[in-house]
């Protein structure tokens, strides 16, 4: 397919494509994505931890 001229996406890619504006609701796709990618799971948790930090 891609030596025909097709963009192959991964399923990340079309969740982040579906959702289109993180700002409506980001816990819950940070939720599904970080249930099935762990370093993305990996870097919310250091974001909210840094973002706690900060606001103390």
């Amino acid at each position: 397919m891609s030596a025909a001229g097709v963009q192959l996406m991964n399923w990340f890619a079309v969740a982040c494509e579906l959702h289109r504006d993180w700002r409506r609701d980001v816990e819950g796709l940070a939720t599904l994505l970080g249930d099935h990618i762990p370093d993305y799971r990996n870097l919310m948790t250091s974001y909210a931890a840094m973002r706690g930090k900060s606001a103390a």
